[in-house]
């Protein structure tokens, strides 16, 4: 799909990270932009910043109907939709057993079931006008295996089935319409450096295993399961090392949707990791 001043975009999940950086470098391009978060603060905080004729209405994308309320005050502000962003997610981590069932919960009605309202509420408008783009954030964490986080982890591979399913059914019933999920790997934002500034106190020097906390799950660990666990906290640190600026993933967004390609990575180095998951499913059916 080209890209062209005039069009209209709503992001979800806009208030920070991802979000904000896709809606700034729409901005940019003359593309009228509808600012959607759960954090009414932070996201009015950043419209004031984007710039005028943008819109920004707080929404719990797990919701439905205020979905449903995106879709129908975008069409009564601007009169039409191009582009939706179904960016919003969330994560939490722990043995799967030992997670909450409401913070499975949450999850899933955030970064999965959000997806499907987001389409449900959109899709009709854009096969009514008969052109669009539709673009779900994923993760490299939706083609590997992301122990210990299950939840985030799990979530991610059913937003990218449900794209693949979505771009399936388009090809079929609107082709005109695309469809691209978004796996990027490690990109400086707020989730990120929640998850390497709570990892960071646990690390040891390079020369020495890691203190095990004295408390929460890992405390349970037997002294055998820690040191299998340990190393792989480093890795995580290591994440920061690799982070890109937002800026730069909504640049690859961005160029995969003009591409019309359905899948784009920030991270394309990391794609050997989701070939080993492949070869080994492969490998064990055909055993």
């Amino acid at each position: 799909m080209k890209l062209e001043a005039g069009q209209v975009a709503v992001v979800t999940g806009a208030a920070n990270g991802i979000g904000r950086a896709v809606a700034e470098a729409l901005y940019a391009r003359g593309i009228r932009v509808v600012l959607a978060d759960i954090d009414g603060d932070a996201l009015a905080k950043t419209a004031a910043e984007i710039g005028s004729d943008t819109v920004a209405l707080p929404t719990d994308v797990a919701d439905p109907a205020q979905l449903k309320q995106l879709a129908d005050r975008t069409l009564e502000h601007f009169g039409r939709v191009d582009l939706v962003f179904n960016n919003a997610g969330m994560g939490v981590g722990g043995p799967i057993w030992e997670v909450e069932p409401e913070d499975w919960h949450r999850v899933w009605s955030v970064s999965v079931q959000g997806v499907v309202n987001g389409m449900h509420a959109f899709v009709p408008h854009l096969i009514a006008a008969g052109r669009g783009h539709i673009v779900n954030t994923a993760s490299l964490a939706g083609v590997t295996v992301g122990v210990f986080n299950a939840p985030y982890t799990a979530s991610k591979h059913a937003v990218i089935s449900l794209t693949e399913a979505l771009h399936g059914e388009l090809a079929i019933l609107s082709p005109e319409i695309g469809a691209t999920v978004v796996c990027p790997g490690p990109v400086d934002t707020q989730m990120l450096r929640g998850l390497t500034e709570s990892v960071a106190p646990l690390l040891g020097d390079n020369d020495s295993l890691p203190t095990q906390p004295a408390e929460g799950w890992l405390a349970t660990l037997t002294p055998d399961q820690w040191q299998c666990l340990a190393p792989g906290l480093g890795a995580v640190s290591h994440l920061a090392a690799e982070a890109i600026p937002p800026s730069a993933a909504a640049d690859m967004i961005l160029a995969a949707i003009e591409a019309n390609r359905l899948y784009v990575t920030t991270h394309p180095s990391w794609s050997p990791q989701a070939t080993m998951r492949v070869a080994r499913i492969v490998a064990d059916f055909q055993a």
